[in-house]
Formats: C-alpha cells, sequence, structure tokens
C-alpha cells in the first residue's frame, strides 16, 4: 500500500506487500519522501514523515520510521541502519 502523498524519487523498486504509509499524528505526522535509486524488500514497512536518502536498501520486513542517510542499508524491526554498502547491486537500467 502507497499512500496518495508519498514521494518517490527515480528508479525505485518496491517489492511485494511493502507499506508506505502515513502517521497521523505527533512529530512524525506525515507520510515518507522516497530518494532515488532506492531498493524496499518485500513487506518493509516505511512509514510517517521522514526522509529516505538516495541509494538506500531497506531490507525486507523492516519497519522504518527515522530519517536514513544517503547509502545506508537498513534492517530490522525496529530498523536500524547496518552499513553504507547502498542499493546497487539491487537495482537494474541505470544510466
Amino acid at each position: 500500500m502507497i499512500n496518495q502523498n508519498v514521494i518517490l524519487g527515480e528508479n525505485c523498486n518496491v517489492s511485494q506487500g511493502v507499506t508506505l504509509g502515513n502517521v497521523s499524528r505527533g512529530k512524525l505526522k506525515g507520510t515518507p519522501t522516497i530518494g532515488d535509486r532506492v531498493w524496499i524488500g518485500a513487506n518493509a514497512v516505511v512509514v510517517g514523515n521522514i526522509k529516505i536518502g538516495d541509494d538506500v536498501l531497506i531490507a525486507p520486513l523492516s519497519y522504518v520510521n527515522f530519517d536514513v542517510p544517503d547509502k545506508a542499508v537498513v534492517a530490522g524491526n525496529p530498523a536500524v541502519i547496518v552499513n553504507y554498502n547502498t542499493s546497487a547491486g539491487y537495482l537494474k537500467n541505470l544510466s
């Protein structure tokens, strides 16, 4: 499910079962902004007024509700940054 207010960058991969959703109250009120060349694995949840940087990889089944810097790899529930290996090996047709 992708909320209508989510902003998706160029050449993103959104796998099956992903939720890009709204938070309706509190400090995270709003929807995510997703950068360029982001790979989001199956059944991941990305919610709130957060920014996902460019070249980010979000592992399957992750729950992300914080800003993620460029080139980070995040995994877990709740998600944590595990390294900075980027999404480069997961995306195709990059010019």
